[in-house]
C-alpha cells in the first residue's frame, strides 16, 4: 500500500472512530443493548410458556418467535424500528472498534477484534430481523436454518462445514457458559454501586450460563444433521427448546433456559447503561 492510500485509510479510521464515540451515537448504541434485552426477555416468555403446556401451535420460541410477537402487540412496529435502528448503530460501533480500536497487533488485541466481530454479527442479525417484521417481511428463522443445512449438504464437504459450524456454535454457548461462571462481563460493565452490583451480578451469572446451554444445544441440533445428512434436524432455538422438552426431566430444563433468558433480557437493560462505549 503507497503512503498516500495509508494516510487516506487512517484518516477515514480517525473519522469513523470520532463518530462512533460521539455522544449520540453513545446514546444509540445503547438502544441496541436495550433492544436485545426486549427480545431475550420474549425468548425467555415464550420458552415458559412452551415448557408450561401453554405456548399456542405452531409458534415459535426463538428470535423470529419473539419478533412476531413485538409485532403483533399495540405500537410493535414502533418498538421494531426502535430493535432495529439501535442494533444497527451498536453493530456499527463493534465494526468501528474491530477495525481501528486495537491499538497493537497482540494475539489479545486480534482476540478482542474478533470478539467485536462476532458481536457485530449478531446485532446486526436482530437489527435486519427486526426491520424485516417492520416492514412485514419477516421469516422463520427455523426454515431458514433448515433451508441452510439443506444447502451446504447439497454441496460437496456440506457435511464438514455443518460441522464447522456445529464446532462454532458449541464453542459459543461454552463461551457464554464460561463468562457467566467467572462473571468476566464485569470488564465491559463500569460496575454500579452496591447491593446493585450484586444484582447485575445474579442476572448476568444466570443469564449467561442458561443461554449458553441453549446455544450449545443449537450446536448439538446442528452437528446430528450433519452426521444423518438430514436439514430437518438443524433448527435454531425453537428446535433445541422442543428437543429439551421432549427429554425426561426436559420440562424443568426449558422453563429454568427461559428464565436464563429473561435474566438476561434484564441485564442487557443495565448494561444499555453501565456498558463501557
Amino acid at each position: 500500500m503507497s503512503e498516500q492510500a495509508e494516510q487516506a485509510a487512517r484518516k477515514t479510521g480517525r473519522g469513523a472512530k470520532r463518530v462512533a464515540d460521539s455522544r449520540w451515537f453513545e446514546l444509540t448504541a445503547r438502544a441496541g443493548f436495550v433492544g436485545s434485552g426486549i427480545v431475550h426477555l420474549l425468548i425467555g416468555y415464550l420458552a415458559i410458556l412452551l415448557g408450561v403446556g401453554n405456548a399456542s401451535s405452531g409458534s415459535e420460541t426463538d428470535q423470529s418467535g419473539a419478533l412476531q410477537q413485538l409485532a403483533a402487540v399495540p405500537g410493535g412496529v414502533v418498538l421494531l424500528w426502535i430493535v432495529a435502528v439501535g442494533c444497527a448503530a451498536l453493530t456499527l460501533r463493534l465494526v468501528v472498534e474491530a477495525v481501528v480500536g486495537g491499538r497493537t497487533d497482540s494475539a489479545r488485541a486480534w482476540g478482542n477484534r474478533l470478539k467485536n466481530v462476532g458481536k457485530a454479527v449478531v446485532y446486526g442479525l436482530i437489527a435486519y430481523s427486526a426491520a424485516s417484521y417492520a416492514v412485514g417481511a419477516g421469516t422463520s428463522s427455523s426454515g431458514s436454518s433448515r433451508s441452510a443445512a439443506a444447502k451446504a449438504l447439497a454441496t460437496p464437504g456440506g457435511v464438514f462445514l455443518l460441522l464447522l459450524v456445529a464446532a462454532v456454535a458449541v464453542a459459543i454457548g461454552v463461551g457464554l457458559v464460561v463468562i457467566g461462571c467467572r462473571r468476566s462481563f464485569w470488564k465491559q460493565l463500569v460496575r454500579p454501586r452496591h447491593p446493585l452490583d450484586r444484582v447485575v451480578t445474579v442476572l448476568g451469572v444466570v443469564g449467561y450460563v442458561l443461554k449458553g446451554i441453549a446455544v450449545v444445544v443449537v450446536g448439538v441440533l446442528i452437528a446430528v444433521a450433519g452426521f444423518r445428512s438430514d436439514p430437518d434436524q438443524a433448527t435454531g432455538l425453537d428446535g433445541a427448546f422442543d428437543a429439551l422438552r421432549s427429554m425426561p426431566g426436559g420440562v424443568f430444563v426449558l422453563v429454568a433456559i427461559g428464565i436464563g433468558f429473561l435474566a438476561f433480557g434484564v441485564f442487557s437493560f443495565f448494561r444499555a447503561r453501565y456498558a463501557r462505549l
